[in-house]
């Protein structure tokens, strides 16, 4: 049998079940939640972990298979939105603007005749620059070699800031800029900046290779719920201040609409975007970050909770369908 680990608010016990069960004390009934979970526990490879927290607690956690709330796994395109809001963390400190040229810190740019692109435009997939650009799959040694290919390989298809493309390589170039202006190594910076504030010990952008800020990230689905958490309190979390209320907004608000999303991911159809996670065409408080791993992570404002439903295996399928149904009976269990 599959151990499944409950913590309640009170105490933490061990149950050993094929399927989910509710959390104990808990004042929410969860009941549907884990029939949800247990009928797409296949979908999910039976090898995933759940979290929800409300109220400033955590009050459900469910690990199946060997996936575990404190080991890290891969967090796919959800590392987008930790990048967005480590640069948001920079802006706090005066050290740069998000309608700053990518020039200004990155010469080759204007070599190359881009010197027009800004940060905002990086962050939200309008650089007109053509290809896919996804960072960290080309054997590149370090960003700064991976970001000047980049530059000089990937030509303008269309003005930058008219049409939205998703890829990896505006996330990538923000990512060299935040290692130009901190004189840091991205993995580093995002550890001292972000992660380690938050609680975030075991995560990181570690890797063997050039390190991408797109999708590069290891995060312990207990730790990317501490930033979630922050992201619904609107910067803040245990008490402390992260982001700042501009911040905050900037990273929240709506940089699409509907006409410029020309190429996106599987499960985001009608979706907007703002910077790192998408927006729900149905419910504009939703902010959700999934990742074709099979991963979701979002924070719901209208109904006042975050969420974490993280996989251990790589699926290359967003699984939105699953995903609303797991959504669906968490809104039913907190209402």
């Amino acid at each position: 049998m599959k151990k499944v680990f409950l913590l309640s608010l009170i105490f933490c016990k061990t149950v050993y079940a094929q399927k989910p069960q509710p959390v104990a004390a808990s004042t929410y009934n969860f009941s549907g939640l884990d029939l949800v979970l247990n009928q797409n526990a296949k979908a999910l490879d039976k090898n995933f972990c759940v979290l929800i927290y409300k109220n400033a607690q955590l009050v459900y956690r469910v690990e199946m298979g060997d996936s575990k709330a404190n080991l890290p796994m891969e967090a796919g395109d959800i590392s987008k939105w930790l990048t967005a809001a480590l640069t948001m963390q920079l802006v706090d400190q005066g050290k740069l603007s998000l309608d700053d040229k990518v020039s200004t810190y990155l010469p080759i740019f204007k070599t190359y005749g881009k010197g027009y692109i800004t940060i905002r435009q990086c962050l939200t997939h309008f650089t007109g620059l053509s290809g896919a650009g996804l960072s960290g799959l080309h054997g590149y040694a370090t960003l700064e070699a991976e970001v000047n290919d980049i530059c000089a390989k990937r030509e303008i298809s269309t003005n930058p800031g008219t049409e939205f493309r998703y890829t990896g390589a505006g996330y990538a170039i923000v990512g060299r800029v935040l290692e130009v202006i901190t004189k840091k190594p991205f993995d580093r910076l995002i550890k001292e900046t972000l992660f380690r504030p938050l609680n975030m010990q075991r995560s990181s952008f570690t890797s063997d290779h050039a390190v991408d800020p797109a999708e590069g990230a290891q995060v312990a689905p207990a730790e990317l719920l501490n930033f979630t958490a922050m992201i619904l309190g609107k910067g803040v979390f245990n008490g402390k201040r992260f982001l700042s209320d501009s911040s905050i907004a900037e990273l929240l608000k709506v940089e699409t609409t509907s006409d410029m999303i020309k190429s996106s991911p599987i499960g985001v159809d009608g979706y907007n975007y703002a910077l790192g996670a998408w927006i729900s065409p149905t419910n504009p408080g939703l902010y959700v970050a999934p990742s074709l791993t099979g991963s979701w992570a979002f924070v719901d404002y209208g109904k006042s909770y975050t969420a974490v439903i993280l996989v251990a295996k790589s699926f290359g399928d967003p699984k939105k369908t699953v995903f609303v149904t797991i959504k669906q009976a968490m809104d039913s269990a907190l209402q």
